[in-house]
């Protein structure tokens, strides 16, 4: 047989193969993506540091950057669980008491008479490290003198929350150091300014507790962390895949949950949303180990800084944005940044820089460019927001009280400000696509759905929505026979008779019409699969407008 016959008879069976994949297979929708599939035990850790990070996200245009949807979503548009995401509140209906524990054990823990056993490593917040009566190994960071309660207040809020949207994190806990009861280790050291590593002595320790917020009572007021399980092997970036990890197989700026993180770090305006600020760690048994992703760092969220109240500029442009520089350059210094002039709240220094009137969603930025964050489409905010929509008031100054605010009005500030934000961040990205949701077909053939930016409120009722009922085809993924199209008024239908009877697959095409949102006109293609005498929804594609 000559070459060009075998080519051409490889390419049939290709089609041939092709045709024959049906479009949805019996598991779907897969809700957990296997990805500790294979042995990661080669992996290594990988250095960075954040003059680096910034200067290549800065100058560089890192990642893929086409716009595509994303890699690791399942057949109803959402994030299947793994290694780096477990569905929490998006999947089941969590209490207020389960959100505000979040990865915490305990409600309080007291660390008395644990020994120190090293300074703290990186990072400007002053702390060192400690050990339970089990030896696993803990970290304690200090609030800045003059914002007492600051940093840890944060850090509690944004763990709480970014636990229940369903990211891996620590525990973390506020505590109160009493500076008589911290002993030293007998192998404790740190490393003095020439670099070299020595003991640690009680003068150390006195170093770094002059530079932490002392309290009425004399004790200190810090942050403990829980060291996670496994090995460290570094932190992720927000681009490409990981070399070392055989199961790291979608490219992170195509990964929905870090795509969405952009609309989370605007709500929290959480500008240090960055790759160093993540943390991978190996774990399992011989042979089989595999690397889990961990969101880490959450002292400067909310207008803290960490050691000082955040500025400005942060959540409103990058610290290096050429447009504006020019324009200031050009006028003379006469063009007057509109963040410049923001009024900030200023009744207690345990708050930072957090405000709502300004708080502009879209315009939101980082500290510098994120290549996921870049990549974000419409249907990753939908996502994303769907799941902000879950916090509600309650939940929100619940959250907020885990803080333990001492000053007055505090705790109001800084949760009427997270209110403020979400309910922006619900108007700008529910209200984006098409917001159909929670498509339902009962066994008699009533359809049921939800316009999620009616329920959550920020947006009236449409004039309609526009159903277009098919037979599908799941080997060939077409539809067959006639469409019957309908038109109705409320998100509940009863799908045509016709098509009911002896159908395998049924889909629905839902155009939504309202005068104020052209995009919802953009389909949401819904398909269900017979399952006995009920019905599945197996598929949702939502069509997005370009980013």
């Amino acid at each position: 047989m000559s070459s060009r016959a075998l080519v051409a008879l490889a390419i049939a069976y290709a089609l041939t193969v092709h045709a024959a994949a049906p479009t949805f297979y019996p598991d779907d929708p897969i809700q957990v993506d296997d990805d500790r599939a294979f042995d990661a035990s080669g992996a290594r850790p990988i250095e960075g540091s954040n003059v680096f990070d910034f200067a290549e996200h800065t100058f560089f245009k890192r990642g893929d950057r086409r716009d595509v949807r994303a890699r690791n979503v399942n057949t109803v548009d959402e994030v299947p669980d793994s290694t780096w995401f477990t569905n929490r509140m998006g999947r089941i209906r969590m209490s207020v008491e389960e959100i505000v524990r979040g990865p915490n054990r305990f409600d309080t823990l007291n660390i008395d008479d644990w020994p120190l056993v090293q300074e703290k490593s990186s990072g400007i917040t002053p702390g060192y490290r400690v050990t339970d009566p089990s030896g696993h190994l803990y970290q304690v960071k200090f609030d800045p003198p003059l914002h007492p309660e600051m940093a840890s207040g944060a850090e509690v809020i944004g763990a709480a929350v970014y636990h229940a949207l369903g990211y891996n994190v620590v525990e973390g806990y506020i505590i109160e150091v009493d500076p008589a009861r911290i002993t030293i280790a007998p192998g404790a050291t740190t490393v003095d300014m020439s670099g070299r590593r020595r003991s640690l002595r009680r003068d150390d320790v006195d170093r770094i507790l002059a530079r932490a917020a002392r309290l009425p009572n004399g004790r200190y007021r810090a942050t403990l962390s829980r060291f996670a399980e496994g090995r460290p092997v570094g932190y992720f970036k927000y681009y490409g895949t990981r070399p070392d990890d055989p199961n790291d197989i979608h490219p992170h700026e195509h990964r929905r949950e870090l795509r969405g993180n952009r609309v989370f770090s605007a709500w929290l305006n959480h500008d240090d949303s960055r790759g160093i600020n993540s943390l991978d760690m190996l774990e399992g048994r011989e042979g089989r180990r595999y690397i889990r992703h961990y969101m880490f760092d959450f002292g400067s969220i909310m207008g803290s800084g960490s050691t000082m109240a955040q500025v400005p500029r942060a959540g409103n442009e990058y610290i290096l944005e050429w447009a504006p520089a020019l324009k200031t350059l050009a006028s003379l210094g006469l063009y007057v940044r509109p963040w410049i002039t923001v009024d900030y709240w200023e009744g207690a220094k345990s708050v930072g820089r957090f405000e709502g009137a300004f708080f502009d969603p879209i315009a939101w930025r980082p500290e510098y460019p994120n290549p996921a964050f870049d990549n974000m489409r419409g249907d990753d905010a939908f996502w994303a927001a769907r799941l902000v929509a879950r916090f509600t008031d309650e939940v929100i100054r619940a959250i907020v009280a885990k803080a333990r605010y001492s000053e007055p009005g505090a705790a109001e500030h800084v949760a009427d400000t997270l209110i403020a934000r979400r309910d922006k961040v619900l108007r700008a990205w529910l209200t984006a696509v098409n917001p159909i949701a929670e498509p339902q077909l009962s066994a008699g053939g009533v359809f049921t759905f939800e316009n999620s930016a009616v329920t959550a409120g920020v947006a009236t009722a449409p004039t309609a929505y526009v159903l277009t009922w098919s037979r599908f085809d799941n080997a060939t993924g077409s539809s067959v026979g006639d469409s019957i199209e309908m038109r109705v008024t409320d998100p509940r239908a009863s799908v045509p008779r016709e098509l009911l009877a002896g159908s395998e697959y049924l889909t629905a095409e839902v155009q939504t019409l309202h005068p104020d949102y052209s995009n919802w006109r953009l389909p949401v293609t819904l398909t269900f699969r017979r399952a006995g005498s009920a019905w599945q929804a197996v598929g949702i594609e939502r069509a997005a407008a370009p980013r």
